[in-house]
């Protein structure tokens, strides 16, 4: 109990005889050790600011960013998402590993929970005041700086704090609790930042009135921001993290705690390995109907039964209420079967709700497709309330990973490898759906101070496209770039919008087909995909009972007791050694490799002879020059089409370049490391015995017999 005292200091340790005072107060018999509400409510105090900022900026910021006075280049946009998304997945590896291995006063996650108390409302706010720049080109690199700035945002508070929450309580029950209070937080959040604080307070010069200006958007986000801080310093001073004790300085060159060792260690648990793949493949397309749902009520849905933002908020409205009440029917699932059974059900679901989308298509005005898309988004909202069900498993398997290793807690770098690699499977989600719809030739929004009046008739349509027609020769009327002639040639039409009684454009087929293909067909093929990777799901680790019996282990093997893993019966996990003097480098290589380099053919290598690093360094080698050959490739996509980038919608090549150049620097960088370290190691007296303890060390992870320190025969 002392150990439990220690290792989660946020459990309430209250008995029946003081359970009529403080946290005690509402829980009969007393908390005896388990997490109370209260703390789960401070833990998860800072999400509701956070989320209620993240869901406003994509929900609006883009649509506000191209429809209205920024009037910022959609190719931009994809190039500055490209960029951030790759800054972001640099970043995380040093934020886990710091915050990891950070020991000071204040704990382990505080000190970055602190630092976005500021960092966090500064961004949001001044993201949302392009007015400080000129409308275009300016606006667009507005535009990009501030979505780099608030990717780093997100891994300076997201990372520590979730890492938090994974060190709260070992308790199988509890910790689904946790992710569901997250997930409660950020569907309140989601709901008050996408539709009840928006309807209630922004305006059409907002949306798509290029004339005018905006000021609610800033002072919404200030708001949020001052909800966010004050919950954060709420958090920073009331919550208890384990005492950790110092460190040695390291002195070793190349540490365990590197980002490439922890790319590789977390990546050869196979629980670990498989959610990982499964969010790979989700990662593609499961974001994609958020970027452009904005753009389906506006130009698929159009305006003729309600105006775009009202049918936009109360979808939301539908979809995130409807998620929020079903999060409790998730997590009794859970209860009832178990955290993988109810992740299964979840990817299924959402795949082929996502499929049922493919049926969108223009309301005439009878209001029938609206209605059938209300229809949809309520069964998608009781879906996507399962969201949290990931958390939950990756719990399990961080605390799988404690006993692979021999007691190491390492919550902090779990959580950012599971986000590493989807980040960059997020880049064609963020990018190919803004440069599809520049290439064909998405129309803005025309002046409303040239939209005439129109009435919902049958005739307003037909005015509406001749009154258009018959625009004066620079006049201006649909935009100070194109004239509406322009227009008509790429495909759109001029309509009667019933819902307002004013005329606007309906987008041209290439245009409607891309943004419901991003919004259905995309998301389900993917979401499938992670399917069929969770299907191989180690079985042992399915059910309820085998945390129990990971938990029992962790402790056996703490009192120096040796034991059998229980998620792979037969293999033999041993208390943790003393890490050795190259045991930092060692970690750079995967254990195949590193068996490679002590093999003893003939039997007679004794444990202080030299090992053999000839071989280790051609792999890497081979992988540098192929991810190098890249990135010259990249280059010269960006170049081309740098002259298109800086067109009114930025049709261009260069985002497409970026993200060649972004996969070339990845591979190099990761396999570049790894060259570095093993020519590091040819110059060094590394004896067998060090390799071989390492390999042992790994073989856990991996399911290897341990090698022998001594030839066979030899006592």
């Amino acid at each position: 109990a002392e150990a439990t005292k220690e290792r989660y200091p946020m459990l309430c340790w209250c008995a029946e005889a003081d359970s009529r005072s403080g946290l005690c107060r509402l829980k009969r018999g007393g908390h005896a050790g388990h997490l109370p509400l209260s703390s789960r409510l401070l833990w998860a105090g800072p999400l509701f600011g956070w989320f209620a900022l993240k869901f406003m900026k994509l929900g609006y910021m883009k649509k506000f960013y191209t429809d209205d006075y920024p009037q910022a280049s959609l190719g931009i946009i994809a190039f500055s998402s490209v960029l951030s998304v790759l800054v972001d997945a640099f970043t995380d590896p040093k934020m886990a590993a710091w915050t990891d291995n950070l020991r000071s006063k204040w704990g382990r996650r505080r000190p970055f929970i602190f630092a976005s108390t500021f960092f966090v409302p500064i961004v949001f706010v001044l993201s949302w005041a392009p007015a400080a720049v000129p409308p275009g080109l300016g606006a667009s690199i507005w535009y990009g700086i501030f979505h780099v700035l608030y990717k780093l945002a997100d891994t300076m508070l997201l990372i520590p704090h979730d890492a938090w929450g994974a060190q709260l309580t070992p308790n199988y029950q509890e910790t689904t609790q946790v992710w569901t209070t997250k997930e409660i937080y950020a569907n309140v959040a989601a709901l008050f930042g996408l539709a009840i604080i928006p309807f209630m307070f922004v305006t059409a010069e907002c949306s798509s009135t290029p004339d005018t200006g905006c000021a609610q958007y800033p002072l919404i986000a200030a708001a949020f921001g001052a909800m966010f801080a004050g919950s954060a310093l709420l958090l920073f001073f009331r919550g208890r993290e384990p005492r950790m004790e110092a460190l040695a300085p390291q002195a070793a060159k190349f540490t365990a705690e590197d980002t490439v060792p922890i790319l590789i260690s977390t990546f050869l648990n196979k629980p670990f390995r498989i959610l990982l793949v499964t969010d790979i493949v989700k990662a593609v397309g499961q974001d994609i109907p958020f970027n452009v749902l904005p753009y389906m009520t506006a130009w698929v849905l159009g305006e003729k039964c309600m105006s775009a933002s009202s049918t936009f908020q109360a979808l939301i409205l539908v979809n995130i209420t409807v998620g929020l009440l079903h999060v409790p029917v998730w997590s009794l699932l859970v209860a009832k079967t178990s955290k993988y059974f109810a992740n299964l059900m979840f990817n299924i679901l959402l795949g082929l709700s996502c499929l049922s989308f493919a049926t969108f298509g223009f309301d005439s005005g009878d209001c029938i497709r609206t209605y059938q898309t209300f229809f949809l988004l309520i069964i998608f909202g009781a879906i996507y309330g399962g969201t949290f069900l990931i958390n939950t498993l990756l719990s399990d398997i961080v605390d799988y990973d404690e006993l692979l290793t021999g007691g190491l807690r390492r919550e902090a770098s779990y959580y950012m490898a599971l986000n590493f690699v989807p980040k960059f499977m997020l880049i064609p989600g963020e990018c190919l759906p803004f440069l599809g719809m520049a290439y064909l030739k998405y129309a803005r929004p025309v002046k409303e101070r040239f939209a005439p009046a129109c009435g919902g008739d049958g005739m307003g349509d037909a005015f509406c496209h001749t009154y258009y027609q018959n625009e004066t020769l620079g006049a201006r009327w649909c935009s100070d770039t194109k004239s509406c002639q322009d227009l008509i040639d790429s495909g759109v039409t001029f309509i009667c919008n019933n819902a307002l009684e004013t005329c606007g454009i309906k987008q041209n087929d290439g245009v409607q087909t891309l943004l419901i293909m991003c919004y259905s067909v995309v998301p389900a093929i993917f979401v499938l995909g992670g399917v069929a990777a969770l299907c191989f799901y180690p079985r042992a680790a399915r059910s309820r009972s085998s945390h129990d019996q990971v938990m029992q282990a962790i402790d056996k093997l703490k009192r120096g007791e040796p034991v059998e893993d229980p998620w792979r019966p037969g293999s033999m996990v041993y208390p943790m050694e003393p890490p050795t003097e190259h045991s930092g480098a060692l970690s750079y290589f995967f254990p195949h490799e590193l068996k490679h380099c002590v093999a003893d053919e003939v039997g007679q290598r004794m444990p202080n002879d030299l090992a053999d690093f000839t071989s280790l360094w051609h792999g890497p080698c081979a992988w540098l020059v192929c991810g190098a050959s890249v990135i010259p490739l990249g280059c010269v996509a960006i170049s081309a089409g740098l002259e298109g980038l800086a067109d009114d919608l930025g049709a261009s090549v260069s985002p497409l370049g970026l993200m060649l150049v972004g996969l070339g620097v990845v591979i190099a960088w990761f396999h570049g490391m790894r060259l570095w370290v093993a020519l590091h190691l040819r110059g060094l007296a590394v004896t067998r015995k060090e390799v071989i303890t390492k390999f042992n060390a790994m073989a856990p992870f991996t399911g290897h017999v341990r090698l022998p320190l001594l030839p066979s025969g030899t006592e």
